[in-house]
């Protein structure tokens, strides 16, 4: 049992310390850290003193800990934005021998046009504008359409009669099985549609496979633009 006089007069300072700093609410370990105290003792040291685990230490501790987690968030993010850059300039420096290529600029050119700017996503109705986005990511950055690509058709409710002929439709168009495509279906009113034997819906191609993508994308978009966007 812990009593004053049990306290022996060489510990009496670091006995002392470690009350201060416990009524500052700091916790076992971070007192532990700058008193070289057992544990045990500090715990009976504490106890004595009454400065145990209280309501309003725990409160305080708790606080400390968010702002730690906080912090390290924070941290971390600096730290993945910090190479999410180091990834797009190494991308840009090993991709800029292309820019002066064609079908390169046209590729890049139509993701600004139509590809999401959220996560890569390429969207279109016109069958051509689909088949020329693929080859271009099969071309210039090696990514399978069986394996690093996914479809997802959408199509009109008023049209359900016509799905299996326009599944039909965009796999023998863009070479792949019925069974690559996933299905949205629109359920929003159009007054006065005019019936379109051709109609076929639209379809969006997702990518994977490649880290921050869109962003290298837009990237190298905004080098073309900056080169073509010139007043003169």
């Amino acid at each position: 049992m812990v009593n004053k006089s049990s306290i022996r007069d060489s510990n009496k300072e670091y006995f002392k310390e470690c009350i201060r700093l416990r009524k500052q609410g700091l916790s076992y370990s971070e007192i532990q850290k700058i008193i070289p105290v057992a544990k045990s003792t500090l715990q009976n040291w504490l106890t004595f003193a009454g400065l145990t685990l209280t309501k309003e230490h725990l409160q305080i501790q708790l606080k400390k800990r968010i702002e730690k987690r906080e912090a390290a968030t924070e941290a971390s993010k600096i730290t993945r934005a910090k190479k999410a850059d180091q990834e797009i300039q190494r991308f840009v420096q090993e991709y800029k021998q292309f820019l002066n290529d064609p079908f390169f600029v046209g590729g890049i050119m139509l993701y600004e046009a139509e590809g999401s700017k959220e996560d890569c996503r390429f969207s279109n109705s016109d069958y051509r504008l689909i088949q020329m986005f693929i080859n271009f990511m099969e071309r210039y950055f090696l990514l399978d359409r069986r394996k690093n690509m996914y479809f997802r058709i959408y199509i009109h409710e008023t049209r359900s009669n016509d799905l299996n002929k326009i599944k039909s439709f965009w796999a023998k168009k863009l070479s792949l099985p019925q069974d690559k495509f996933s299905l949205s279906w629109k359920k929003h009113v159009v007054t006065h549609r005019r019936t379109n034997a051709n109609y076929v819906g639209q379809i969006s191609v997702g990518f994977s496979g490649i880290p921050f993508l869109t962003r290298k994308l837009l990237f190298l978009s905004s080098i073309i633009l900056k080169k073509y966007c010139r007043v003169v």
